[in-house]
């Protein structure tokens, strides 16, 4: 089975830097805000917003260039001829989110994630250790309940920044997504409103550990080091306003949609389903996916063909260690629990024919 993940991801090299460059589309100096990262005494302080690029605004107030309802590109995205783009987001508030606040006062408090992955693995140890002489509590009904709202979370979230991430690679192009400031690009309205959400769910999703420690499963090397250091991450690059995150999310949104419903249906049924090996597919196309897009910024950046190309280097060097290990530890899963227990269930049928 492994021998199979090859073919299936390397296709997706060509077909990324098929997509279109932008490379028409200028952008200002005031793209770059490398100069408020390297600068400490910006760190607090409200960054200027970046102008919107010459009439791309598609709505008075906007905070992107590109705007989902009201189509792209001046109002000219044949997105804003479809009706039922506009009844997908029927709520004010989440279309008038403006990303900027939240940025900042991330910024304000940025050793929060520190403290909640310190804290989490001290919990890790302390609950292991307190339940090692307790029954394990069965908790079916919150369990089920649990992976339905992380399910609709994730799909809300899904339905909220995919659509936003296609409008932007077919109206600007592929180096315009990695390299337009992330609060113009992404970081405001419903798109930037689900963004947020995204980082902090993090936070919530340190529950998957606790579900497991009560009801004494094992927690894995993978589980708890995928947990910790997603929410390191993330909070970090919204931190530094990391342009490239709209990968990452959108992805992440669309894979925890398909395995938490996986998770949801194991959970009521008694029993897995029979497609986890899909859900693992998914997750090693998802790091292989980051690990593209971490290297296409970072070529940007090192050779500087794209003129204020924003970015920040020390971030992408963490996404691109983060993926590159995902990608390692989820090919483990997938080979010692799909391809390893295959090839044992063989040889016990050839022992029974003996």
């Amino acid at each position: 089975m492994a021998p199979a993940l090859g073919p299936a991801i390397v296709p997706l090299v060509p077909l990324l830097f098929a997509l279109p460059t932008g490379a028409d589309v200028a952008l200002p100096s005031d793209n770059d805000l490398s100069r408020f990262r390297l600068d400490p005494a910006f760190f607090n302080a409200r960054w200027p917003e970046p102008r919107l690029l010459s009439g791309l605004a598609t709505r008075p107030g906007s905070g992107t260039d590109a705007v989902i309802p009201g189509g792209g590109a001046g109002g000219s995205s044949s997105w804003a001829a479809h009706p039922w783009v506009d009844r997908l987001y029927p709520f004010a508030w989440e279309r008038e989110f403006m990303g900027e606040a939240a940025a900042q006062w991330t910024r304000r408090w940025w050793w929060v994630s520190y403290v909640a992955s310190s804290s989490y693995l001290i919990g890790l140890c302390i609950g292991t250790s307190s339940m090692r002489d307790r029954a394990p509590y069965s908790l079916t009904t919150a369990l089920k309940c649990w992976n339905l709202l992380l399910f609709v979370f994730s799909f809300v979230g899904m339905m909220r920044t995919v659509p936003h991430l296609v409008l932007v690679l077919s109206e600007f192009g592929l180096e315009y997504s990695v390299c337009r400031c992330a609060r113009v690009s992404y970081g405001s309205g419903a798109v930037g409103m689900w963004v947020f959400l995204f980082i902090l769910s993090k936070y919530a999703e340190l529950l998957d550990t606790a579900f497991l420690v009560v009801r004494k499963r094992k927690v894995s090397f993978l589980h708890w080091y995928h947990h910790c250091s997603v929410l390191l991450y993330c909070w970090h690059a919204f931190v530094w306003e990391m342009p490239s995150g709209i990968y990452f999310v959108s992805m992440n949104y669309s894979v925890h949609a398909v395995m938490y419903l996986y998770y949801l249906l194991a959970a009521v049924c008694g029993r897995p389903p029979r497609w986890g090996l899909l859900v693992t597919v998914l997750q090693l196309v998802q790091m292989a996916v980051g690990i593209m897009i971490t290297l296409f910024h970072l070529n940007i950046l090192a050779h500087g063909t794209v003129t204020n190309c924003d970015g920040h280097i020390p971030n992408l060097a963490a996404a691109l260690g983060m993926y590159a290990s995902y990608f390692i530890l989820f090919a483990q899963f997938l080979f010692s629990r799909y391809c390893l227990k295959r090839e044992g269930d063989g040889l016990a049928k050839l022992k029974k024919v003996d």
